[in-house]
């Protein structure tokens, strides 16, 4: 497996290139759910869903931060979004924002 630059300048949804008429409609991707870091255990961060407490992600500190743009040790409290969508694989998450108050 490489990491090459072109991997980069892709679409982490689709694989086509990045460029200025890439987009997506959000409605054929997913839903966008709203979730708030409540945790942090060793290296996880621990997200729930603020409308669907049954709704929870766990996922690597650093991985969430880097996805944020945000240092890992800031996350507490943090909300943020991403696209949830079920598939053949299960859930995938993907599309992360950070949520500005």
């Amino acid at each position: 497996m490489t990491n090459g630059a072109s991997d980069v300048n892709t679409c982490g949804l689709c694989g086509r290139p990045l460029d200025a008429g890439h987009y997506h409609e959000e409605e054929n991707l997913g839903t966008r759910v709203e979730y708030q870091v409540i945790r942090i255990r060793g290296v996880l961060a621990d997200s729930v869903a603020v409308h669907d407490p049954n709704d929870k992600h766990p996922l690597p500190s650093r991985v969430l931060a880097a996805n944020l743009g945000v240092e890992a040790g800031s996350l507490l409290g943090l909300h943020y979004t991403c696209l949830v969508s079920r598939d053949p694989y299960g859930t995938t998450r993907s599309d992360y924002r950070l949520v500005e108050f």
